[in-house]
């Protein structure tokens, strides 16, 4: 197998579990990033309609109330997500790494060489 197919069966393979590590890692670690899960959760619960379109993919018309809590609802999660984002390239450097080891590619270094 060359190294290309190697490296994407193997980043496919450990995707959702970097996804959902990162995930968890940051509801434990940052709270920048609970504070917003906990806001859009609690938008979602605040707006009914909300959930429809944002989960159920259900379109309705919503109050201007519900489009200013969807605005709230889409900066927050987009926070979110960029916290998720640094954390996965952080992840994924992790991963290459290990992956490059694991396949032979990578010279070990001592710190005065």
């Amino acid at each position: 197998m060359d190294f290309n197919k190697m490296f994407d069966q193997e980043c496919e393979e450990n995707y959702w579990d970097i996804v959902n590590f990162v995930s968890s890692y940051l509801m434990g670690t940052n709270k920048e990033y609970k504070d917003s899960a906990y806001k859009c959760s609690d938008i979602i619960d605040k707006y009914p309609n909300l959930k429809k379109v944002l989960e159920d993919d259900t379109p309705v018309a919503l109050t201007k109330k519900e489009v200013s809590g969807l605005i709230e609802y889409i900066t927050s999660s987009s926070d979110r997500n960029t916290l998720e984002k640094k954390q996965l390239v952080c992840a994924g450097c992790r991963s290459a790494y290990f992956l490059l080891k694991k396949m032979g590619l990578l010279k070990e270094q001592n710190d005065g060489d």
